[in-house]
């Protein structure tokens, strides 16, 4: 009896202690598929919805593992406008960790990547800028033909939005200087006819505060938003220099920039070939700048320049 006794003993004395987490492995869309990465892309202003996970370890039943994630304080969610309550409001990578502690309190972790685009980043990029002569507006600078590179970049929290680093580049008071102006995209079949301050113009004509690509996956939303999204809404907005070149600051220039229309239409727009190959972007503004005497505006009319991509 003494024999069998230690014989038991020395098995379980014998038997290492469980010092290995969990593994965990992400689910796909479907819930049931396993994702090797679990990397995923959304759009700007669309809710997230996690697919979970799969765990196993090497002791502990699954039901008796503890899952957590920091996915709700990571994302950057909308929690107080009511329209867009859950939807991810900025664009960006958040890496989420998740954490399995199995009946020993071992833990396994793992990470992966949720990417929130806005559709508008494809525009995003450096530009060759150009403008000719405008006649008959008045002798300033801002009349003469121009040449210079520039960046366009998409908006980080306003779906459909893209800024305009360096618009209407000219002298004054012997230097160089520019302005930045953001520009919506908008459909005239489309769009609602009012903006929305988080979505744009990319709401639908019903509800403006629900995006045209809600349930779409990014490249989907891209492809629908270049056949369809191709005008730019500018409204009308104060700008003090962005840019300047030169020893001096420049503090008290400021102008009105304001998107030219043609009826409800607006006429700056994206030009795309007949293969969808974008060619240019076109902006079409009314600028006022301050005149001569400084005692009032001067209103440039019809001002156009176009954005090559590089």
């Amino acid at each position: 009896m003494f024999a069998i006794f230690a014989a038991l003993f020395l098995l379980f004395t014998a038997c290492p202690s469980d010092s290995t987490g969990p593994s965990i492995y992400f689910l796909a869309k479907d819930g049931v598929t396993i994702d090797k990465k679990g990397d995923t892309t959304i759009l700007l202003y669309t809710k997230y919805v996690d697919p979970g996970c799969y765990v196993e370890d090497n002791a502990s039943m699954n039901e008796n593992i503890q899952v957590t994630s920091d996915l709700e304080t990571v994302l950057q969610i909308e929690r107080k406008v009511a329209s867009h309550i859950g939807e991810v409001k900025k664009t960006g990578d958040y890496t989420i960790t998740y954490t399995a502690i199995d009946e020993a309190g071992n833990a396994g972790q793992r990470t992966k990547i949720i990417t929130c685009k806005n559709v508008s980043d494809i525009y995003a990029g450096r530009y060759w800028t150009v403008r000719d002569d405008i006649v008959g507006q008045g002798s300033s600078d801002i009349c003469h033909a121009a040449r210079y590179y520039s960046n366009v970049t998409a908006s980080a929290n306003v779906a459909g939005r893209i800024r305009f680093s360096k618009v209407a580049l000219h002298e004054y008071q012997g230097q160089k200087v520019s302005f930045k102006v953001d520009a919506d995209l908008y459909s005239p079949e489309l769009s609602s006819r009012t903006r929305s301050d988080q979505v744009g113009f990319l709401g639908t004509a019903s509800d403006k505060e629900v995006v045209f690509y809600n349930g779409m996956s990014y490249d989907a939303a891209v492809d629908s938003m270049r056949l369809n999204y191709v005008y730019l809404q500018i409204p009308t907005q104060e700008a003090s220099v962005a840019y300047s070149e030169g020893d001096a600051a420049i503090n008290d220039y400021t102008v009105k920039i304001q998107g030219r229309m043609e009826g409800t239409t607006p006429k700056s727009k994206i030009v795309y070939n007949e293969r969808g190959v974008m060619l240019y972007i076109e902006l079409a503004l009314n600028i006022s700048i301050p005149n001569a005497s400084g005692t009032g505006l001067q209103p440039i009319q019809n001002y156009v320049e176009r954005y090559y991509p590089e």
